[in-house]
């Protein structure tokens, strides 16, 4: 098209309060994007007069984006606006990956990988999923895969507590995800009353050189089972799921759910929680002249799930963010979700992690 990718730039009106000025934001850069003509993103600024800060947002497709893209345009944005402060066009050391180039990268990562070996294992452990809850789904499917109304609630696990559970992980080798995974898990199993718990895990597909310095995304998402079962080692059991599922993850949930030898209903689809662990490196935008800071929201605009618990870590403590989409779940799931989650967490891998009861 016409001037491809030019973005387009929005100055809002000021607004009254942060809240309004938060959501005028959000709003303005959260707007459909037309990407079969290029238009693959937008920034906008608002301006709150009593404190006389401005907030900055950038919204951009998803089909171009994802959390590791995010440290890239961190860094092309400081290093842009400290050239064009400088009274200077900003000089890249290499041109960005082509289109062309990406796909071929990834590509060449998807041949390479052994695809009907990983189809047959996803056949295997995803036959006999049930539904996740014992509630019946009142909406349309098509209506549950949709985007809908969100509301969220953010707990704080404190630095002792993330600590305690880094030892262990250490010295029992298994990692941070899986014991966050773990207490989403018997979270999970506490509320709906069942030992048999599957959530779709998002993960980042393979990387490479090229697709590193890209703009792209490489989202993806696969079901984590956890069957719980008298003594079992739990996060030894969870661990151990993870690898399976990264060792398959060339085979996304999408196309597995449309197996026709796997037959997955509908609703079990659609009922699935999902689970992330937010582990990109988030770098401070660096802007001469003035100060910065990441706002954290309150829930996550993107997900279009019933349910989805990220995990974030911090400097020292980490933050569980729960989104509920509003208009198939009670906002009190969230609350109940994250009491669970943070005993769990609390208790301590010695008490929480070793046996299922």
């Amino acid at each position: 098209p016409p001037n491809p990718g030019m973005p387009q730039l929005q100055l809002l009106t000021d607004a009254a309060t942060e809240q309004e000025a938060l959501d005028q934001l959000a709003n303005a850069v959260q707007q459909p994007l037309d990407y079969t003509q290029g238009r693959n993103w937008r920034a906008a600024l608002i301006r709150h007069p009593s404190t006389n800060r401005v907030l900055f947002g950038i919204g951009i497709h998803h089909i171009a984006f994802d959390g590791w893209s995010h440290a890239l345009l961190v860094r092309d944005l400081s290093h842009a606006y400290t050239a064009r402060t400088s009274g200077q066009a900003p000089v890249w050391d290499r041109p960005a990956p082509t289109l062309r180039q990406s796909y071929d990268e990834y590509m060449r990562l998807r041949d390479a990988a052994d695809l009907e070996t990983q189809r047959a294992y996803w056949r295997e452990q995803l036959r006999g999923l049930p539904r996740q809850g014992d509630g019946q789904l009142t909406v349309p499917l098509e209506q549950a895969l949709a985007w809908g109304p969100k509301a969220g609630h953010i707990v704080t696990v404190s630095p002792e507590t993330i600590q305690r559970w880094d030892r262990a992980a250490r010295e029992q080798r298994f990692s941070r995800s899986s014991y966050f995974l773990a207490a989403f898990a018997s979270a999970l199993r506490a509320v709906h009353r069942q030992d048999d718990i599957g959530l779709l895990m998002i993960v980042a597909k393979r990387g490479s050189r090229i697709l590193d310095s890209a703009f792209t995304t490489r989202i993806n998402s696969n079901c984590v089972r956890v069957r719980f079962q008298p003594g079992r080692d739990l996060i030894r059991h969870v661990q151990q799921t993870v690898d399976e599922l990264m060792a398959a993850q060339d085979v996304p949930f999408s196309e597995s759910a449309a197996d026709p030898a796997l037959g997955l209903p509908g609703e079990v689809v659609a009922g699935l929680p999902g689970f992330a662990y937010q582990d990109n490196v988030v770098l401070p935008l660096e802007l001469p002249g003035c100060r910065t800071e990441e706002i954290v929201e309150p829930y996550a605009r993107e997900v279009m799930s019933g349910l989805t618990v990220e995990a974030i870590p911090r400097h020292s403590d980490a933050l569980l963010r729960i989104t509920i989409r509003t208009d198939l779940l009670p906002f009190s799931l969230a609350e109940e979700l994250g009491t669970h989650m943070l005993r769990f967490l609390e208790a301590g891998p010695g008490a929480a992690g070793s046996r299922v009861d």
